[in-house]
C-alpha cells in the first residue's frame, strides 16, 4: 500500500504527550512532528507538536493556543475535531481524531480518476466542511487533495486553522500547494472563503483530470505566475462536470460560488433519486479497495498497536475520527440495495411491457366489436365502415343496441369478458407483490434502507384511472375523464408529520424500517424512538444531519408534489437495546438506529452480539478509563459512542 511508514520513535521523541502514549512517528511538518497516540481506553489519536525541537517563543504560544480555540468550535461529520491541547506544556501539543483513511492524492496517484458522480459526491462531503468552516469564520487557505481523506463515510476535511492559519507566506513553495491556490493567495493578498472555493474547484479538478488546471512543466516559479493570472488549463474536463468545477475557477473572488452553492447543485441532482452518503455507491471498486485496505490497518493498529519497524503498516499522515474501541459505523447493505433497485427496475419495466400488451390487445378488441357491430347492423355486402370510438361529453340516452349476429365471430359478451380481464390483469400488476415477495398497498412502492452510506425509506408509486365506454344505438361510447390526483393514505400520513415530532419507526434489523408509514406518537412514550428535526415537501433529504443516531426518511408520493422528506434523529433510552457485530473486544458494525428485543436469543444473519445501553450522558473532551463503568468493581467490557451531532455520549455493554 502506497503511503508513509509509521518509524519508531527516535531518541529525541517524547514517549507521552498529555494522556496519550505515543506509537509511533507518522511524520515531519512545517508545524513540527505529527505521532500516532493511543488513550488508555485504547482510542487512537494523531498528535501533533509545534515545534520538535527548540525553544517555543510566547508569541508562538499564544498563536497556537489561539487557533486550537478556533478549531476546536468546528464540529461537522466532515472535518477532524481537536480532542485535545496544551499550549502551556515544554513542548505544545494538540490530539486530532484519526481516521484511517487515503488522502485524494494517493488515491488519484495510485488508482486513476473519478467518474463525475463520484466527483460530485466528493464536492459535496468537501463543501459542507467548508460551509462548517466559514460558519465559525475559519478561511481553510490550504484545500486540496493532500488535506483531504477519503474514508466510505465521506471525505473529511483537515488542518484547517493549524498548521496553516496564515497565508501562503507561512506555506512551504511547493508544487503540490500553489497548484491549488487562488491567485489572490498566490499575489499575497488576504484570503477569504472565495479563496477556499477556487482551491476546492481545483481539487475536483485534479479528480476527473489527474492533474491540476494549469500546464504542466515542473517549474515552481512559472507555475506560481500563471496561478497569479489565473492562466488555466481545463483540457479533458467532462462536459457534464463543467457546470460544477469552471464557476469555482473563476479568476476574481465575487465570480465564484459558494461551497452553500457547491452543495446545493449536488443536492439537486439527486432530486427524486435514492441517495446514499457512503462511498460505496459512488466509488469505482479499485477506490474501495485501497479505502478498505486503510480501515482494515486502521484496526490493526487500534487491537495490536505497535511501534514501528519492519511490520509497522502505512498510513498518509492524516487525522480523523475512528470511535473506541474499534469503528462503529453503521451496517451498509450496499450490494443488497443495488440488487433490489436492479429488481424494481425490471419489475417496472416488465409492468410497462405488459400495459402496452394489453393496451394494443384492448384497441384490437375494440375496433373488432366496431367492426362486428357494423355488420350486425348492415346487410351482406354493404360494408359500412366501424365507426372511431370517441368521447361524447353528454349522450343522449338511447335503446340498447341490437345484438350482434351470431354471424359475426364476436359477441358482446366476449368484449365484455376481455375488458374486464384486461382491467384485472392490470390491477394485478400495480398492486400485487414486488419481486421480492413483499406486497405493495395502494400506491406505495419499496420501502428499505442502507446505512453507513444512508438510511433511505421509500414509498411511492403511481396510479392509473381507466375510462368506462358503452355501446349506444349511435354508435357512440360514454367517457368518464379520470378524477384529478388527490393524496393517498400514506400521503396524508406523512404531510402530518411536523418538526419535533416523535414516531414509532427503528430499524428493524433486516435492511427496512419496522413501517413505511410513519405513526406520530408522543415523544415522552417508551416507544417513541424517532424524533423528527425537519420535516419537508419534496425530495430534498440530501440536507439533513448526518452521523451516529442521525438519518432521514423520504416518500416519493403517489404524485411528484406528494413526496416528503424527513431529517430524524434516534431517541436513546437506558435500557434499549440494539444488535452488532463484534470480534473480541472489537465491534465493527452496530445498528444504532434499531431497536431489538434484550430478552431475545437469537439476532439477523450477519450480527453476534446484543448491546444495552447502560448511560446516556453529555460528551466530553476525552474518556478516561473505566469512564462507562457503573462502580469501582465493574469488570464488564463496555462500548461508547458520541451521538446526536457530538453532543451526547451512549455507553453500552453486552446483555
Amino acid at each position: 500500500m502506497a503511503g508513509a511508514r509509521v518509524q519508531p520513535l527516535g531518541s529525541d521523541d517524547p514517549e507521552r504527550l498529555g494522556q496519550y502514549q505515543l506509537l509511533g512517528r507518522l511524520g515531519s511538518g512545517g508545524m513540527g512532528r505529527v505521532y500516532l497516540g493511543r488513550t488508555g481506553g485504547g482510542r487512537l489519536v494523531a498528535v501533533k507538536t509545534l515545534l520538535a525541537e527548540g525553544v517555543v517563543s510566547d508569541t508562538d504560544r499564544r498563536r497556537f493556543a489561539r487557533e486550537v480555540a478556533l478549531a476546536q468550535r468546528v464540529n461537522s461529520t466532515y472535518t477532524a475535531r481537536v480532542l485535545d491541547a496544551d499550549a502551556a506544556a515544554e513542548r505544545p501539543w494538540m490530539a486530532i481524531e484519526y481516521i484511517a483513511a487515503p488522502s485524494l492524492a494517493e488515491l488519484v496517484r495510485t488508482e486513476g480518476v473519478l467518474p463525475a458522480s463520484a466527483v460530485r459526491w466528493v464536492a459535496a462531503g468537501t463543501a459542507e466542511a467548508l460551509v462548517t468552516l466559514h460558519r465559525q469564520g475559519i478561511v481553510h487557505r490550504d484545500v486540496k487533495p493532500q488535506n483531504i481523506l477519503l474514508p466510505l463515510a465521506g471525505p473529511r476535511l483537515i488542518d484547517f486553522g493549524i498548521s496553516h492559519a496564515s497565508d501562503i507566506t507561512r506555506t512551504q513553495l511547493t508544487l503540490g500547494t500553489i497548484a491549488f491556490t487562488s491567485p489572490e493567495q498566490a499575489r499575497g493578498e488576504e484570503s477569504t472563503a472565495a479563496s477556499d472555493v477556487y482551491s476546492l474547484g481545483a481539487t475536483l479538478f485534479h479528480l476527473a483530470v489527474g492533474r491540476p488546471p494549469y500546464p504542466e512543466d515542473g517549474d515552481t516559479l512559472r507555475l506560481l505566475s500563471r496561478v497569479q493570472r489565473g492562466e488555466l488549463d481545463l483540457t479533458g474536463l467532462p462536459k457534464e462536470l463543467t457546470p460544477l468545477i469552471r464557476p469555482c475557477l473563476a479568476a476574481r473572488p465575487e465570480g465564484r460560488p459558494s461551497p452553500g452553492d457547491v452543495l446545493d447543485q449536488f443536492t439537486a441532482s439527486l432530486s427524486g433519486l435514492p441517495r446514499s452518503p457512503g462511498g460505496g455507491r459512488w466509488l469505482p471498486p479499485r477506490w474501495t479497495d485501497l479505502i478498505g485496505a486503510y480501515e482494515t490497518q486502521g484496526r490493526h493498529f487500534q487491537s495490536a498497536p505497535g511501534t514501528g519497524g519492519p511490520d509497522a503498516l502505512t498510513v498518509d499522515q492524516r487525522t480523523g475520527a475512528v470511535p473506541p474501541p474499534g469503528p462503529t459505523r453503521m451496517y451498509t447493505q450496499d450490494r443488497a440495495r443495488a440488487d433490489r433497485e436492479r429488481r424494481e427496475r425490471e419489475l417496472r419495466a416488465e409492468r410497462e411491457r405488459a400495459a402496452a400488451l394489453l393496451a394494443d390487445r384492448a384497441r384490437q378488441a375494440r375496433e373488432e366489436a366496431e367492426r362486428a357491430r357494423a355488420r350486425a347492423g348492415s346487410s351482406p355486402g354493404q360494408g359500412a365502415p366501424p365507426r372511431t370510438p370517441g368521447p361524447v361529453p353528454r349522450p343522449t340516452p338511447a335503446p340498447p343496441p341490437t345484438p350482434p349476429s351470431p354471424k359475426s365471430g364476436v359477441t358482446g359478451g366476449t368484449v365484455l369478458a376481455v375488458l374486464v380481464g384486461i382491467a384485472v390483469i392490470l390491477y394485478l400488476l400495480n398492486n400485487g407483490s414486488d419481486s421480492d415477495g413483499t406486497k405493495s398497498s395502494g400506491s406505495s412502492g419499496s420501502s428499505g434502507y442502507t446505512s453507513s452510506s444512508g438510511y433511505t425509506t421509500s414509498t411511492g408509486g403511481s396510479s392509473s384511472s381507466g375510462s368506462s365506454s358503452g355501446g349506444s344505438s349511435s354508435g357512440g361510447y360514454r367517457y368518464t375523464p379520470p378524477p384529478s390526483p388527490t393524496p393517498n393514505s400514506v400521503d396524508l400520513a406523512y404531510r402530518n408529520v411536523d418538526t419535533g415530532d416523535c414516531l414509532n419507526t427503528y430499524d428493524n434489523g433486516y435492511g427496512r424500517w419496522s413501517s413505511t408509514t410513519p405513526q406520530v406518537v408522543s415523544c415522552g412514550s417508551p416507544n417513541a424512538y424517532l424524533r423528527v428535526t425537519r420535516a419537508s415537501q419534496g425530495i430534498n433529504f440530501g440536507s439533513c444531519p448526518t452521523g451516529t443516531g442521525r438519518h432521514y426518511l423520504y416518500h416519493s408520493g403517489s404524485r411528484y408534489n406528494f413526496a416528503t422528506s424527513l431529517c430524524v434523529e434516534r431517541q436513546f433510552h437506558k435500557g434499549q437495546c440494539f444488535i452488532a457485530k463484534r470480534n473480541g473486544t472489537t465491534v465493527t458494525d452496530s445498528r444504532l438506529m434499531g431497536v431489538w428485543s434484550c430478552n431475545a436469543t437469537k439476532v439477523p444473519s450477519g450480527y453476534n452480539t446484543i448491546l444495552q445501553i447502560t448511560g446516556y450522558y453529555k460528551a466530553q473532551k476525552s474518556y478516561p478509563n473505566g469512564f462507562c463503568s457503573r462502580s469501582r468493581d465493574d469488570r464488564n467490557y463496555y462500548w461508547w459512542y458520541e451521538v446526536d451531532g457530538g453532543r451526547n455520549v451512549l455507553c453500552t455493554t453486552t446483555v
